[in-house]
């Protein structure tokens, strides 16, 4: 989704314009987005949530929303904006290290289809514009919970809380699909639990509930997946 990563400095300086999410390729075509905790309960409505490995190994909590690499992805023009993960609502702001989060900027590109005359991100006199405010509050929502992400994530694999998610047939290899992982059916909770403040507690048993039930959702997704091909 990320490849140019383009100061908030030089972006505002040369009063780049921003278009709504479906105008960029991430709402239409990224198939695996890194997701937090509390946006699982709507997406898990539409697309299985599940770990992967990222590029360095390292466990990586994403919606698989297609799984063809290359086809616009099933129902990308069915949904709102708001029922998108929170990195493509924010698109194109960015972190500069998305893996770290820290600073903000913009991924350097131009949009596919310019849906609408776009807008600033700040005006005349230097605020936010709305546009530019709805993509980083987006933005900053799914930074407020990347320590509780890496919590669970961490408690989940430190004890083998998992079990692989099998697709049928030559789907995996035909597809360049990596392997996936979901929390196994009636995980100990005190394994989980135990690293995570008690504030969160809900909200994390909220989200195993929505991962496992998400699973339903493949047999949808490989539907659509197919006959689109």
């Amino acid at each position: 989704m990320y490849s140019i990563f383009e100061s908030w400095e030089a972006a505002t300086g040369a009063a780049l314009r921003i278009y709504d999410p479906f105008a960029y390729r991430p709402a239409l075509y990224t198939r695996m987005v890194p997701v937090c905790l509390s946006e699982t309960l709507a997406l898990a409505e539409r697309w299985p949530v599940l770990w992967r490995r990222d590029a360095h190994g390292d466990p990586d909590l994403v919606v698989l929303r297609g799984l063809h690499p290359q086809h616009e992805l099933p129902e990308a023009h069915g949904v709102s904006r708001t029922a998108l993960p929170l990195l493509v609502q924010a698109f194109p702001f960015r972190f500069r290290d998305p893996t770290a989060g820290g600073e903000i900027g913009l991924e350097r590109g131009a949009p596919m289809r310019e849906r609408d005359a776009g807008s600033y991100i700040i005006s005349e006199t230097g605020e936010l514009l709305p546009g530019a405010e709805l993509k980083l509050r987006a933005l900053e929502a799914w930074e407020a919970e990347r320590a509780l992400r890496h919590d669970v994530t961490a408690a989940v694999f430190r004890h083998g809380l998992l079990e692989p998610v099998r697709l049928p047939g030559d789907l995996s290899a035909r597809f360049g699909l990596p392997d996936f992982m979901v929390v196994v059916p009636h995980p100990d909770d005190s394994l989980i639990f135990g690293a995570i403040d008690p504030a969160h507690w809900r909200l994390v048993a909220q989200f195993l509930a929505a991962q496992r039930l998400s699973l339903y959702t493949m047999a949808r997704l490989i539907a659509l997946t197919e006959g689109a091909a």
